[in-house]
């Protein structure tokens, strides 16, 4: 393709290497590029992992982050900032993994939180 493509320790839900682009004017330029050749609507994410930007499906995009809140085991929860990105993200996961996760509203952060067990 073009740019530089980066090999970053991100990986895809199937073990696959994630194809990085070490700046924002490449993975825009890569957009327009898989706009045009295939027709589909990607959009761009910076890593927190890796640093290097990502493409992601339009339709597969939920903003999400890691929050202050604490998940059972300590670690970090995925935060959501809107209740419809939360729910989009629980559908994603329902129909890929057969997981039914649950949305909530965090009366610590005020954000979108997923859980299995039904509020």
């Amino acid at each position: 393709m073009f740019g530089i493509k980066l090999f970053s320790a991100c990986k895809k839900q199937d073990g696959s290497k994630l194809k990085a682009y070490k700046t924002e004017a490449e993975a825009n330029e890569a957009i327009l590029y898989i706009k045009k050749r295939y027709r589909t609507e990607q959009v761009k994410y910076k890593c927190t992992k890796c640093g290097c930007w990502h493409l992601s499906p339009k339709d597969r995009q939920t903003p999400n982050h890691k929050s202050n809140c604490l998940d059972s085991t300590g670690k970090p929860k995925q935060a959501y900032p809107t209740k419809e990105s939360a729910e989009t993200r629980a559908k994603i996961i329902l129909k890929e993994q057969g997981k039914k996760l649950y949305v909530y509203k965090c009366d610590k952060c005020g954000e979108y939180h997923l859980t299995h067990k039904h509020r």
